[in-house]
């Protein structure tokens, strides 16, 4: 059995102003995550609960390490949109998953709204590590070319 790996997948960062974003270069570790609840309500003369699934959006986070200083451009461009002095300006997340099959899809998480910023700094010897946490309205699942 193939199964896919970390190796088979890329993780890119799109700025309606800038395009491609290049600071994402060495992406150690990404995750995203369809957020739902599940709503559960009990009625008179029903033996058990109703259920009903609530979809909240998409969610995750990117741990990163890079090589340039537009990083920290693209960080204050996101604080920027945060103070609403950047109108018009979006970033949106694209992940690409190429399967051991053959097929391949693409993750498109539009209009992402961004959390907090840290930037760890541990030690002399270890690389300075980003991560962004990031939400969005919505995700589209579609086939890579």
């Amino acid at each position: 059995m193939v199964r896919l790996k970390g190796q088979e997948c890329s993780i890119n960062v799109v700025s309606t102003t800038n395009g491609l974003e290049s600071a994402f270069t060495d992406v150690k570790s990404a995750d995203f995550q369809f957020d739902r609840d599940i709503l559960s309500e009990g009625y008179l003369g029903q033996t058990t609960e109703q259920k009903d699934d609530i979809f909240k959006g998409v969610s995750g986070n990117i741990e990163f390490h890079t090589q340039t200083a537009d990083v920290l451009s693209l960080f204050q461009r996101l604080n920027e949109v945060s103070k609403r002095r950047l109108p018009g300006e979006s970033i949106q997340i694209v992940v690409t998953l190429r399967f051991p099959t053959g097929g391949s899809r693409r993750v498109v998480i539009p209009k992402c709204s961004f959390g907090n910023i840290p930037i760890g700094i541990q030690s002399r010897a270890d690389f300075v590590n980003f991560k962004l946490e990031f939400a969005a309205d919505d995700a589209t699942i579609i086939p890579a070319p």
